[in-house]
């Protein structure tokens, strides 16, 4: 049996773990976990995991086999929860994430998200997102989003760049909004918001960052600037090989989102270089991540968890699983999304049949 072969398998096993996860008797609702949720689908949550399963059927190229009447459900349960300003977020996560978020917020002295902000930007982004890849669209887009330069620039001026991850997350979500907005203007602003970021880039690593964050701070912001680049269709990077030689050099695996963002990194750093430099070395490093997926993969089951041998606890700060050593549809979602990347680099994507999905 060739190492590979577990993930050709995948077409057929995952399926089997999402209709477990699917709800009974709210259309359109998935569950987190595989039995340990803290809440079920009558407590009036679980957009992200709807999300998430929907992501999970793209990428295995398996959303056109699923009746449309099911299609038609998620589609309806993921504008369930849009309000009236076109955000569109989880109140259960918000109320259950309230005073973790309101002690981070004093601890880390940053009031940006104090009232849940941040976290229902990311939310919006992530369903409208999902919606696309239905062919949908919101029934109207947020009104509140940065839309000047001079708005732009206080909105990225204001963010935490000493921890990229979180800074990066939201450029990326600055970036989605605008490129999918009815603005006359959005091309410049794009690029206005891309000309901004790029002069914290730093040329030792090809991050973008202020201060002396982590490797692994370094890599996860990156990756994190870089959807937001792949989300205006504007992927460039000015030292790839840089950010290639960061990537290489890193562990980068404690966990479901760690494992992907480095290959995301790697992925679309060996592009810009047209796979001039160290692409023997990406390549082993690619194949040998496979493996380390594979530690997180529950075959009995069809899915992968977000920890190794357990499913995530947290999701957005609010706590929503008991954590049981099972798969969840957070990792499930994060490790196919690593394989569609890995494939491509290992030139096995049309043979696999997966599809990227941008978000």
């Amino acid at each position: 049996m060739s190492d590979l072969d577990w993930i050709f398998e995948l077409k057929n096993k995952v399926p089997a773990f999402l209709r477990h996860l699917e709800g009974h008797e709210t259309p359109g609702f998935f569950k987190y976990s595989l039995t340990g949720d803290l809440f079920d689908e009558t407590d009036r949550w679980g957009l992200g995991n709807t999300v998430f399963a929907i992501k999970c059927y793209y990428t295995l190229n398996l959303l056109e086999t699923l009746p449309s009447s099911q299609l038609d459900s998620m589609i309806k349960f993921i504008k369930s929860f849009q309000k009236d300003d076109g955000f569109i977020f989880d109140p259960l996560i918000r109320r259950r994430a309230f005073f973790r978020e309101k002690l981070s917020a004093l601890k880390q002295n940053d009031f940006q998200n104090f009232f849940h902000q941040k976290i229902i930007r990311a939310e919006t982004r992530q369903s409208i997102s999902s919606l696309l890849l239905l062919g949908q669209k919101p029934d109207y887009f947020p009104l509140n989003i940065p839309n000047t330069r001079k708005a732009i620039n206080t909105y990225l001026s204001k963010l935490n760049w000493k921890s990229p991850w979180g800074a990066g997350s939201h450029f990326s979500h600055l970036l989605f909004f605008l490129a999918n907005s009815d603005l006359l203007n959005k091309e410049e602003l794009v690029d206005y918001s891309i000309n901004w970021v790029n002069r914290i880039q730093d040329k030792d690593s090809g991050s973008w960052f202020k201060g002396e964050p982590s490797v692994v701070e370094k890599i996860n912001g990156a990756m994190k600037v870089l959807t937001g680049f792949k989300a205006a269709d504007k992927m460039k990077m000015a030292y790839p090989e840089q950010m290639i030689d960061l990537a290489l050099g890193a562990r980068n695996d404690r966990h479901a989102c760690d494992n992907f963002n480095v290959i995301y990194v790697l992925k679309y750093a060996n592009e810009a270089t047209n796979g001039s430099y160290r692409l023997d070395e990406i390549k082993q490093f690619a194949h040998d991540r496979l493996s380390i997926y594979h530690e997180y993969y529950w075959p009995e089951h069809g899915g992968f968890s977000f920890h190794k041998g357990r499913a995530n606890t947290y999701y957005y700060k609010a706590i929503i699983t008991k954590g049981l050593p099972e798969p969840d549809v957070h990792g499930t979602v994060l490790f196919l999304w690593g394989i569609s990347l890995i494939a491509q680099i290992l030139n096995i994507d049309k043979e696999l049949g997966f599809k990227e999905f941008v978000t």
